[in-house]
């Protein structure tokens, strides 16, 4: 009997990389309803470092997690 492979990789790559997607994304998101587009935009353009942008790298490390964990689970 086969098993239809997940999409997201059963290890703790793929864990952690949700956990890192999502916990990115409250920021932005928080933002967005609580301030408006303008306001998030204007943050994403500047040239401090904001939360936002790091948000930004969260969600890229999680990302790469995902995608690394895809790859080990192909690997075994």
């Amino acid at each position: 009997m086969t098993e239809k492979p997940s999409f997201f990789p059963k290890n703790v790559f793929g864990a952690f990389g949700i956990l890192f997607f999502i916990s990115g994304a409250i920021i932005p998101l928080q933002n967005l309803i609580i301030w408006g587009p303008e306001f998030v935009i204007r943050y994403f353009m500047s040239s401090d470092i904001t939360a936002e942008k790091l948000s930004l790298g969260v969600i890229g490390i999680g990302i790469f997690m995902i995608c690394f964990g895809k790859n080990k689970q192909n690997q075994i």
